[in-house]
């Protein structure tokens, strides 16, 4: 049976903290004491938005506070001095919020390091000065009075236990609909983003846009507990919303946990409580507070939900069931090459058949420059369906600036690339894998925070179309198109080494099956054209041996394959065609028999590796 629509996963753990607050109201007599809750709830609401913009697309703000600013004052002075309905001021909090979110965010996620951070810093500066200074409007240092209450309806929510009511309930609703974000295709982009944002772009996913629209939500959520705190205060000043309730913030998501939606909540709970418990020690508050966030992260460096997660973990789970068994630690080849190497890909799986002829690929005059540096000149070759062609050279030849140019990693300076006849020369990489190029990379990049069957629904996230609404509400066609992207997902790992740990996190996976897991990765995007590059380093040559015997019954699906590859073992055995680099230039191309003759071959990068070749080849067979 299928879960609810809405509905998450985590409903369970949510209904119990959701039950406890239920009781809260009946048991506190107290109004200052639902005071402090409605003002977690309010901080839980912005952290929420914050931990899903640093924990997901691993980008940090120090503006958050001035997003809760925009919109409390925006819903303040429209419906204080221009007498719009709540309803209105809500609409229009959110709008601005947005507004501002994108100007932030377009320019500044383009770019690597600190620089949404120095930008967010500088936003919210300015918009703490705007407040103080734009005194008509605001009020200016005094701030602005006369806010009205809320109201639902007939019914007023004007009184701290009424709002505690509608704040935990909206923000209940609101977690619900971030963990269902969590649990989607699109969740899983976010998390590729903050692990290995190149590599998700050669997956398919859109990392900017994707960014952008976080970075967009997280903005709203703050300016939605923004309008929350003034019409529940029905006052507001600047200082509220300085950059020191932005450091607050951030300071709630590392301690609770960065990345984790619980530890959010529990990190705004802890340091909410913490500064009211401290309060009494007013002398000593700013030391007591100080140090006590510096021993958790001093002890807790990862958060102290993952901390009590983890203790939990060793305490619960058996000592031996944590062991690694003997056929985890032992090489699964001899498997996969009964169960899978001459086994015909299904039709359902084939990617698009090239018709008799076709060039599935083809670099015409491809050149690239860094600077001064011209790393490659007018490089050209084809590829045919179901055929292997090996670009070999010496190191710095300009092996990987191939793959890097063919996939969208970066832009030729000249010539074309076409893929089915399109030109892909000037795409992103995101839209080159649409076209229809998959590719592996030298150094194995699998997310290992993800469990094996997840890395595989990413290599799928271009078989479905769900956005971010859809995921976040759960509708039917989104529960479907999930249910359908799992079931291709288990049947690529079926009837190989990595079936039995599907649900396993990446990480935990030997060399040799991260390498397999990266190309079935890769052939999940039903590629055209597949870019390994040196898909066996590092493996023994069984592993070697079996792992390319499986790449090459692929080409049965017509798809072609360009292979970087030092081991000329490997290279001469299974290419069709070798393409010689040497100083970014094409010095020869042919048949490998034909290769591994050519005198200016052998002169510039062969050498001692083909008589090595042809002295293992004639001790394995000494009358050929």
């Amino acid at each position: 049976m299928g879960r609810i629509p809405f509905i998450p996963k985590a409903w369970k753990a949510l209904s119990i903290p959701a039950g406890l607050l239920v009781v809260v109201p009946f048991v506190v007599a107290n109004d200052y004491f639902l005071v402090l809750f409605n003002i977690m709830a309010l901080n839980a609401m912005v952290v929420l938005g914050l931990n899903l913009l640093i924990g997901c697309a691993g980008q940090i703000s120090l503006g958050h506070a001035a997003f809760f600013g925009l919109g409390a004052y925006t819903s303040a002075i429209l419906t204080t001095q221009w007498g719009w309905p709540l309803w209105a001021g809500l609409a229009a909090a959110l709008a601005v919020t947005a507004f501002f979110g994108v100007c932030l965010a377009v320019p500044t996620l383009r770019l690597e390091g600190h620089y949404l951070v120095m930008a967010t810093l500088g936003f919210n500066i300015i918009v703490s000065i705007c407040l103080n200074q734009m005194e008509p409007l605001t009020g200016g240092p005094s701030g602005l009075a006369g806010i009205p209450a809320l109201h639902v309806g007939p019914i007023a929510v004007d009184s701290d236990r009424r709002f505690f009511v509608f704040v935990w309930l909206i923000f209940f609703l609101l977690f619900a609909l971030i963990l269902n974000l969590e649990d989607s295709r699109i969740g899983r982009a976010l998390k590729t983003i903050h692990d290995r944002e190149l590599t998700a772009r050669t997956l398919g996913v859109p990392t900017h846009r994707y960014k952008v629209q976080v970075f967009t939500l997280s903005a709203m959520l703050a300016g939605l507990a923004g309008f929350c705190y003034a019409h529940y205060m029905t006052f507001i000043s600047p200082s509220t919303f300085d950059i020191f309730y932005s450091v607050q913030i951030v300071t709630m998501v590392v301690v609770g946990g960065s990345g984790s939606l619980w530890g959010g909540l529990a990190g705004a709970v802890f340091l909410t409580s913490l500064r009211e418990v401290l309060h009494a020690m007013e002398d000593f508050q700013v030391l007591l507070y100080g140090l006590l966030l510096t021993l958790c992260l001093m002890f807790f460096p990862h958060g102290l939900v993952p901390a009590l997660v983890g203790f939990l973990k060793k305490t619960m789970i058996p000592w031996a069931a944590r062991q690694p068994s003997k056929d985890r630690r032992e090489s699964r080849a001899p498997r996969l090459q009964a169960s899978y190497g001459g086994r015909p890909v299904p039709l359902e799986k084939r990617p698009h058949r090239a018709s008799e002829g076709e060039k599935v690929l083809e670099v015409e005059d491809l050149s690239v420059s860094f600077g001064g540096l011209q790393a490659l000149t007018r490089v050209s070759f084809s590829l045919t369906p179901g055929e292997i062609v090996a670009v070999i050279g010496p190191n710095g030849a300009g092996k990987t600036t191939v793959l890097n140019a063919i996939s969208g990693l970066i832009r030729p300076t000249a010539g074309r690339v076409t893929v089915r006849g399109v030109d892909i020369s000037r795409r992103a990489a995101h839209e080159t894998a649409a076209a229809g190029v998959g590719r592996t990379f030298q150094a194995v990049q699998v997310f290992p925070h993800l469990t094996v069957a997840e890395n595989i629904l990413v290599g799928l996230h271009l078989r479905a179309q769900s956005g971010f609404l859809g995921a976040m509400v759960h509708c039917p066609g989104e529960r479907a198109e999930e249910a359908r992207l799992v079931r291709h997902a288990m049947d690529l790992l079926d009837d190989t080494p990595l079936a039995p740990k599907a649900h396993e996190p990446a990480g935990l996976l030997s060399l040799y099956e991260q390498k397999l897991l990266e190309i079935l990765r890769a052939l999940a995007t039903q590629p055209a054209v597949l870019l390994l590059d040196e898909p066996v380093g590092g493996c023994t040559p069984n592993e070697s041996r079996t792992l390319m015997d499986w790449i090459a019954a692929h080409r049965r699906a017509g798809m072609g394959m360009v292979l970087v590859e030092h081991d000329m073992n490997v290279v001469m055995a299974y290419a069709d065609r070798v393409v010689v680099l040497h100083h970014g230039r094409v010095i020869a191309q042919g048949p490998p028999a034909v290769i591994q003759k050519d005198p200016r071959v052998i002169e510039a990068y062969l050498g001692t590796k083909r008589r090595s070749f042809v002295r293992r080849q004639h001790e394995e067979d000494p009358n050929p």
